[in-house]
């Protein structure tokens, strides 16, 4: 099972359990008894919402503004389930107990029914909440999401992570060639080829700036399967597959250049009016420099030495280059840095 599919599970399994919670409260308050069969049946609800946004929609509603979009989306899972137990209910009548009768009738009779607007009001409030809930934690990123949610930044916080930061070779002179509408979708499309890299590598985005991404892992997921170093080959190797259609449709392929380093940083909610979490610390500008190096010495990635201390077996699958020293700013001290380069795979 590749990094996309157990993504596209883990999501299902989101909009399944929103599901659940949003037909919870609305039963506690509606005074309805609590029956676990009725909540399984919301959460079949919430999966049948993930499959149609996930397998269905997919980019389809890109376009459109993101109040249409969320519109549009949660008229069309209503509509195809109402459409569904409407069908359920002309198969089975009289096993079908959601709507609440006690003799056969015909199916245009049903919209007769209260219960059955009551039905329908309940499956747009769920799936509209389902779809918001899921859509958000999306933008913002599973960790910044739970975050916010459980307030774990609204005070500084010092955690150890790791940050590596990606820069577009060429990038003011391919903007200057591509104009600017070209130039982002170029961009756009070069994300996108990252997804799987990101994914399989269980990475966070922090930010994009301009051309610049930055990604972050608490310590532990970095360092674990090698994630933070196999990112930066991983991008490059799918990029290298997309390499035809790139040069078809843009003229050139996309070339990153990194650094990678890790250690204490402070994570802290930044903003009022507009909220983000923010990163700062001897991290974060040592990294700046370290990719600063990495521009000069035209090399494609830079790690800390003392990252490397932390990632045991490292030389075993990388090709770790000779030392070279950065100044930091504002700092009596260096940054010790080697080249990376990775092993090739042996079959």
């Amino acid at each position: 099972m590749n990094s996309i599919t157990r993504y596209k599970l883990r999501k299902l399994l989101k909009y399944a359990i929103v599901a659940v919670l949003v037909a919870w409260v609305l039963m506690l308050f509606s005074g309805d008894r609590i029956e676990w069969l009725v909540l399984g049946a919301w959460g079949l609800l919430g999966l049948w919402t993930g499959v149609l946004e996930e397998f269905l929609f997919g980019r389809r509603f890109r376009a459109m503004a993101v109040p249409l979009q969320f519109l549009g989306k949660v008229l069309l899972v209503s509509l195809l389930t109402i459409v569904l137990l409407l069908v359920a209910w002309s198969l089975r009548m009289r096993d079908f107990t959601m709507f609440d009768t006690t003799r056969p009738v015909r199916v245009q009779e049903v919209f007769l029914m209260m219960q059955f607007y009551q039905v329908v009001l309940r499956v747009v409030v769920v799936t509209s909440i389902a779809i918001a809930v899921v859509q958000v934690e999306e933008w913002m990123g599973r960790r910044t999401f739970m975050g916010f949610l459980l307030g774990r930044y609204e005070r500084p916080k010092a955690e150890e992570r790791i940050v590596l930061t990606l820069d577009l070779v060429g990038s003011t002179a391919l903007a200057e060639r591509m104009g600017d509408l070209r130039y982002y979708r170029f961009l756009n499309h070069t994300y996108s080829l990252m997804t799987d890299a990101v994914l399989r590598n269980e990475a966070d985005i922090h930010k994009y700036v301009g051309d610049e991404v930055i990604f972050t892992w608490p310590m532990r997921v970095g360092i674990r399967h090698f994630n933070c170093m196999d990112l930066f080959f991983d991008i490059v190797a799918r990029i290298a597959e997309h390499e035809n259609d790139m040069k078809r449709e843009y003229g050139v392929v996309p070339q990153y250049r990194a650094a990678l380093h890790g250690g204490r940083v402070i994570s802290a909610q930044v903003g009022h009016i507009k909220r983000a979490i923010d990163l700062s610390g001897d991290v974060m500008n040592s990294v700046s420099r370290m990719l600063g190096l990495a521009k000069a010495m035209k090399t494609d990635i830079l790690v800390s030495a003392e990252l490397l201390e932390r990632v045991p077996g490292a030389e075993e699958r990388f090709i770790i280059g000779p030392q070279h020293t950065v100044p930091v700013k504002g700092k009596r001290r260096e940054v010790r840095v080697h080249e990376l380069a990775r092993k090739p795979i042996v079959p």
